[in-house]
């Protein structure tokens, strides 16, 4: 059974405490354990950000959202992010003498910028661009996902219906043709 305690990376100590109730604590700690090692560490990296997560529906939510999230373990400084930010933005390969003429860091906040990320000590912490998956919604979709027949249902419904327009209609009322 997975442990139901809630790590101290969740609701860091001297950091600000959401107002969550007894059972959503209990919710949260279940959330929690279901996740993955690299997830956990991930979700440690968003509790260490502005992007924290504080009621307890999001850390419900957050495993069916971890790609609303990049974390870069590799980048943990600003010049790490300029050469990251350099290499996807140059089409020219640098040699040693063209990156020793290179201050890094000036691209490394143009990056933090673009991306609207951070420095935790998990690595660098950026949004994805995906849009929050709420839990009424995907709720909503499973539920839509539930109510579609299935393909077997749907083949059957077509022979139905094929078997139907393959049957010759008696015409009424039409005279026979003159000769």
């Amino acid at each position: 059974m997975a442990d139901k305690t809630i790590p101290d990376f969740v609701f860091p100590p001297g950091g600000e405490k959401p107002d969550i109730g007894r059972e959503d604590l209990a919710a949260v700690a279940e959330a929690v354990a279901a996740l993955s090692p690299e997830d956990r560490t991930l979700l440690a990296a968003v509790q260490a950000s502005p992007f924290h997560l504080t009621a307890a529906e999001q850390f419900r939510e957050f495993p069916d959202n971890i790609d609303f999230f990049v974390l870069e373990p590799q980048v943990k400084q600003m010049e790490d992010l300029g050469w990251r930010y350099l290499e996807q933005h140059l089409d020219l390969e640098l040699t040693p003498e063209l990156r020793a003429a290179i201050d890094p860091v000036p691209f490394g906040r143009q990056a933090m910028e673009e991306d609207r990320g951070c420095f935790t000590k998990y690595g660098y912490l950026s949004l994805s661009g995906d849009e929050w998956q709420h839990e009424q919604a995907a709720e909503h979709g499973r539920r839509e996902a539930e109510k579609k027949p299935s393909i077997r249902e749907r083949l059957e419904q077509s022979k139905k219906e094929c078997a139907g327009k393959d049957r010759v209609q008696p015409v009424k009322d039409k005279s026979a043709p003159e000769l």
